[in-house]
């Protein structure tokens, strides 16, 4: 999966780069747009046990080539919330934990748009970049357990990691115009983190997402 997901992605930016040659007139030049959504923890990565929907944020800059595929910058940063699950220490107790995640990702992004002149635009997306990820976990024990030093049944940090590596994104969209500059679009992408495998058990976080994006076109090529 994984290198099927890089050779894709180099295709997919050297296929943009190739066209920069014969740029086609077309009715918009650039792109900023602003995200806002939510990732949704799967079983991939057992994310699902441990984590709940978190919201997801972001901003994406795209230069178009041509008018069917432009090519640019795209930051997101995510938010996991906590979701009690049931852990045993290593003595063997039970402990209620409760995990946060948060993770930021900067991408080159490359964006392929089927039907340009419709109503309703479908499109491509994909992303190569890096990325940050960070969880935090509290714990206490439970069924009438107690922590093995002091007896006691407070809540204790138990694990903090963080950990940088490669970010992948894939996905589909279809957006509207809604006026002469703006548009809106509905997205859902799946995304990839490396992380480390000694402090998170698997070396990929993999969350999709589903958003709305508020884009502003500016910037006409060239009639000549």
């Amino acid at each position: 999966m994984m290198n099927f997901l890089k050779w894709f992605m180099v295709f997919f930016l050297g296929f943009g780069m190739g066209t920069l040659v014969r740029a086609e007139s077309g009715p918009w030049l650039q792109e900023l747009s602003l995200q806002a959504g939510c990732a949704v923890p799967t079983e991939v990565n057992h994310l699902s046990d441990s984590e709940k929907l978190g919201p997801v944020g972001g901003v994406r800059y795209l230069y178009s080539i041509r008018e069917t595929f432009a090519w640019g910058l795209q930051a997101d940063v995510y938010h996991l919330s906590p979701k009690d699950h049931t852990l045993s220490s290593q003595f063997g107790a039970p402990l209620n934990v409760r995990s946060t995640d948060d993770a930021a990702t900067a991408e080159i992004v490359g964006r392929y748009t089927f039907i340009p002149q419709a109503r309703l635009v479908p499109y491509v997306h994909m992303g190569l970049g890096a990325a940050y990820f960070h969880q935090k976990s509290d714990a206490q024990p439970t069924g009438g357990a107690g922590w093995a030093d002091t007896g006691t049944t407070e809540s204790r940090q138990v694990q903090e990691a963080s950990s940088t590596g490669f970010s992948y994104s894939a996905g589909v969209g279809v957006e509207t115009q809604i006026t002469d500059s703006l548009v809106l679009g509905l997205e859902t992408a799946w995304h990839i983190m490396g992380v480390h495998q000694s402090d998170f058990g698997t070396n990929a976080i993999n969350v999709p997402v589903v958003s709305l994006r508020l884009g502003w076109h500016f910037g006409h090529y060239s009639d000549e």
